[in-house]
C-alpha cells in the first residue's frame, strides 16, 4: 500500500485531499494529514479573526470545487442567507469556514490519519521514499506533498523581536486588541496587509492616530466589476503554435504585442492607463472612484489570463523573465491585485479626515524607550508607540531566524533551493522539487507560496486547480512505473 503526506491544511493541502478523494488510483492509498491544531483547514490568511478582513477576490473566484465555479457563492447562500454575492468581498473567518466544511467531507469520505503537529524536518532515503519528521516520531512515504502554506513575512528593519513591534500581526484580533486607545499606531508597508490592519484598527473605536510608513507612499487600485470580453491573443493555442516556431520558447517582444493586441482590441489605452493609475497615489485612488474608465476590462484581461500566466512565464528564457521581472512586473501586479472597492473607500474617508496619514520615503527605523523614530528621506522624522508590520512576504528561500524549521532543514540538507524569481525550484507544470543534491526529485510536490517563481498565481482557486492537475499527472506518471 502506498503512503502520502500532505504537510499542511490549508488552500493547497484540502485541495491535494479532494483530488486524491477523486482520483481512483489513490483509492487504497494510506494518507497522513500534519498541521498544528489553530489552523487544521483554514491556514493562516482564513484562520478566525475580526470581521474587518476580506477577501481581496470576489466570492465567484473562491470555489474550491474545480467542476463548480459558484461552489462558494451557494454556500454563502445556504450557510449565511447571503443572495447575490457572487460579485462581493465577504469575510476571512467565512472563508475559512467553508475550508473547513471542504476538509470535514473529504476527512469523512477518505479517513486519512490526521497528526496535528509540526513537520521539523523531510529526508529523502536510499530507497526513493521520504521520511516525514515530527517532535513525536517519524514515517515513512512513497509521496509527500508540501502545502506549507505562507513564506515569512519581511523585516526590512530587523526588528522582530522588539517590544510594542508586531513583527507578524495576524490574528489581528489577537494580537493587537492590547493596544491601548488613542496610541499613535504605525503601520509600515501599503499593501493589501496594511489596509486590514487599518480597517481592524479603525473598527476598534480607540481613537488611534494610524500612520502609514513606506518608500512610495502608493496604494493598490480597487477591483472594477468585471467586464464581458473574450481573449483572442493571450491564449494556450497561441502560446503552443509559437513555442514549436521557437524551439521551445516564445521571445518576451512577442507576448507583450498580443498584450497589447488584447487591449487595442477592447479600446483600452495602457499607457494612458499607466499615466492615470499606475500607481496609486492618492489623487489616482480618487480619480478612480468617481471616473467611468476601462480599468475593468484592463483588470478583466489579466483576472481571465491568469490561467495561462505560469504557463507564459515558464516559455521565457532565463534573461527575458529576468526582463519581465525588472521592467514589467511591478505594473502588470499593480493592476492585477486590486482591494475591495468599501476597502478604498474606507481608507480615503480616514485620510482625508485627518484619522489616517501616509508618509513617503521610509529609510530606517530607530528603535526608542517610548516606541519607533521613523526616518523620512525628504521630511522632518516621526515617531510613533506601536509598530505593525505590513511589508509583505519575503520569497527569497534563504535559511533564516524567518523561517520554519522545516523550510531551513531543506534548504540546509539541499533538498530544495532557491528559484531566482521567489520560492523553490520545480518542475512543470507537475510541481516536483528539484533539489541541487539529488535532482529532480519524484514523489515530491510543492504547492502554494513555495512555488512563486513558478506558479505566480496564488489565489486561492489557482492553488487548488494546480493541486488537482499534479495529482493526477502524478497518478498517471506512476501508472506508468507499475507502482
Amino acid at each position: 500500500m502506498r503512503k502520502i503526506a500532505i504537510i499542511g491544511a490549508g488552500v493547497a493541502g484540502i485541495s491535494v485531499l479532494n483530488a486524491l478523494l477523486k482520483n481512483a488510483y489513490y483509492a487504497d492509498c494510506e494518507i497522513v494529514i500534519y498541521d498544528q491544531q489553530k489552523t487544521f483547514g483554514t491556514g493562516l490568511p482564513y484562520q478566525p479573526d475580526s470581521k474587518e478582513l476580506l477577501i481581496n477576490q470576489t466570492a465567484d473566484t473562491m470555489s474550491l470545487i474545480p467542476e463548480d465555479p459558484l461552489d462558494f457563492v451557494k454556500w454563502l447562500e445556504r450557510e449565511k442567507g447571503v443572495a447575490d454575492g457572487a460579485k462581493k468581498h465577504f469575510s476571512r473567518t467565512w472563508y475559512g469556514e467553508y475550508l473547513k466544511e471542504q476538509l470535514k467531507k473529504a476527512v469523512k469520505a477518505i479517513e486519512p490519519t490526521i497528526i496535528h503537529e509540526y513537520v521539523l524536518n523531510v529526508r529523502v532515503e536510499k530507497n526513493g521514499k521520504y521520511t516525514v519528521e515530527t517532535i513525536v516520531g517519524s514515517a515513512t512515504y512513497d509521496i509527500v506533498h508540501l502545502c506549507t502554506g505562507h513564506l515569512p513575512y519581511q523585516d526590512p528593519y530587523q526588528l522582530m523581536g522588539e517590544n510594542k513591534y508586531y513583527y507578524h500581526p495576524y490574528p489581528l484580533q489577537e494580537t493587537l486588541s492590547a493596544i491601548p486607545p488613542k496610541a499613535r499606531v504605525g503601520i509600515i508597508g501599503t499593501g493589501l496587509t496594511s489596509i486590514d490592519i487599518m480597517r481592524f484598527l479603525t473598527s476598534q473605536n480607540k481613537e488611534y492616530k494610524i500612520q502609514f510608513f513606506s518608500r512610495t507612499g502608493n496604494f493598490s487600485l480597487y477591483r472594477e466589476m468585471e467586464s464581458e470580453l473574450t481573449l483572442h491573443y493571450l491564449t494556450m493555442k497561441n502560446l503552443n503554435r509559437a513555442k514549436k516556431e521557437h524551439n521551445g520558447y516564445v521571445p518576451l517582444e512577442m507576448m507583450k504585442e498580443w498584450f497589447y493586441l488584447e487591449c487595442f482590441s477592447n479600446e483600452i489605452d495602457v499607457k494612458e492607463l499607466q499615466v492615470l493609475y499606475g500607481k496609486g497615489t492618492k489623487e489616482q485612488l480618487k480619480k478612480q472612484l468617481i471616473n467611468k474608465n476601462p480599468l475593468s476590462k484592463l483588470q478583466t484581461i489579466i483576472y481571465k489570463f491568469d490561467p495561462c500566466l505560469p504557463d507564459f512565464l515558464q516559455a521565457l528564457t532565463v534573461e527575458d523573465k529576468k526582463a519581465f521581472f525588472s521592467f514589467y512586473e511591478p505594473l502588470f501586479n499593480h493592476f492585477r491585485t486590486p482591494m475591495p472597492k468599501e476597502s478604498l473607500r474606507s481608507l480615503l474617508a480616514l485620510w482625508d479626515s485627518g484619522k489616517v496619514d501616509v508618509a513617503t520615503g521610509l529609510q530606517n527605523v530607530e528603535v526608542t524607550d517610548s516606541g519607533f523614530d521613523m526616518i523620512l528621506a525628504h521630511e522632518k522624522g516621526m515617531h510613533v508607540e506601536y509598530l505593525i508590520n505590513a511589508t509583505g512576504h519575503d520569497f527569497s528561500m534563504e535559511p533564516s531566524l524567518y523561517q520554519t524549521e522545516l523550510i531551513n532543514q531543506l534548504i540546509d540538507q539541499q533538498l530544495v533551493q532557491s528559484s531566482e524569481f521567489g520560492g523553490i525550484q520545480v518542475t512543470w507544470p507537475n510541481a516536483e522539487v528539484i533539489s541541487p543534491k539529488y535532482g529532480q526529485l519524484k514523489g515530491l510536490y510543492a504547492h502554494g507560496q513555495l512555488i512563486k517563481g513558478t506558479q505566480y498565481v496564488n489565489s486561492a482557486r489557482a492553488i487548488m486547480l494546480r493541486a488537482y492537475q499534479v495529482v493526477n499527472e502524478s497518478a498517471k506518471e506512476w501508472t506508468q512505473r507499475n507502482v
